[in-house]
C-alpha cells in the first residue's frame, strides 16, 4: 500500500484522529512484516470496554486471510467514540479511510 492517504468526511467528522492515525500505524506495521500480502480492503472492529477504559480494536482482512487484535486506552479524545468499523480501500494511487456505509 503506497500513495496518498485520505480520510472521507463523515470519518473525518466521526473518527477521532487519534483513532485514524492508530489504524494507518497498524497498516504500516502490518506491511513490514512483509510476511502477508495486504489485500485492498483493510477492516477495523471497534468494541469498547467501559469498565476497563479501552477499546479493542480487530484489524482483518480476507484475502489472504489475517486477523490481528489491538487495544487502547480509552482517553479524553475517545470518550464519545461510538464507531463500530472503519474500512480502508486501496486503489492503487490512494487509500482512503470511509465507514461502511459510505461505500
Amino acid at each position: 500500500m503506497i500513495g496518498l492517504f485520505l480520510c472521507s468526511e463523515v470519518v473525518n467528522e466521526q473518527v477521532s484522529k487519534e483513532i485514524q492515525l492508530r489504524c494507518w500505524q497498524l497498516i504500516d506495521k502490518k506491511i513490514k512484516q512483509s510476511e502477508i500480502q495486504m489485500d485492498y480492503l483493510q477492516i477495523f472492529e471497534f468494541n469498547r470496554d467501559d469498565q476497563r477504559k479501552t477499546i479493542n480494536i480487530t484489524h482483518r482482512q480476507e484475502e489472504p486471510f489475517f486477523i490481528d487484535y489491538h487495544e487502547c486506552r480509552i482517553t479524553k479524545e475517545l470518550t464519545n467514540f461510538q464507531v463500530k468499523k472503519l474500512w480502508v480501500i486501496d486503489d492503487q494511487t490512494h487509500q482512503t479511510m470511509l465507514l461502511p456505509d459510505e461505500y
